[in-house]
């Protein structure tokens, strides 16, 4: 197979991936799926969250970015072969502001530069504008990580 042609086939099976990862938990509970929720994911987030969010709302987000968000960006937010590092300060889409992540999330990038794959809106078509907010604040926190105190 030529490389042009192992690409394409490449980002369809991401695609297909990644679309079996979005929308709403079943009803026993447990993801999309069949999994089931990992210790931790009603914490609280890794670090600082936007002005108006609350700890719920942002341990909401860490349950939908593990759903939705993860198979791309990665557990912690590090990036993947198919989506951007969120934590990384580097910003493909907007400036990393709450608002302009909220609008990533909403709108989705439907051709993004450096990656296989189109990152869907709103999570796959599952998220209503609360839980574009809570993911949002999730991804917000997780570029904002506390780093641990330095030890002398």
């Amino acid at each position: 197979m030529r490389k042009g042609q192992w690409r394409g086939v490449a980002a369809a099976l991401a695609l297909a991936a990644v679309a079996a990862c979005g929308g709403d938990r079943a009803r026993d509970g447990r993801a999309p799926g069949g999994r089931t929720e990992v210790a931790g994911d009603s914490g609280p987030p890794p670090g600082q969250l936007p002005q108006g969010v609350t700890a719920e709302q942002g341990g909401q987000g860490r349950r939908l970015y593990r759903e939705a968000c993860v198979m791309c960006h990665g557990e912690g937010g590090g990036g993947t072969q198919l989506g951007p590092s969120l934590v990384d300060g580097e910003w493909a889409q907007g400036d990393g502001g709450f608002d302009a992540i909220t609008q990533v999330v909403r709108d989705g990038v439907a051709e993004p530069r450096d990656f296989p794959v189109p990152m869907p809106p709103r999570g796959n078509g599952g998220f209503d504008d609360a839980r574009i907010r809570a993911v949002a604040a999730y991804t917000y926190s997780l570029a904002r990580r506390q780093q641990p105190a330095q030890q002398p």
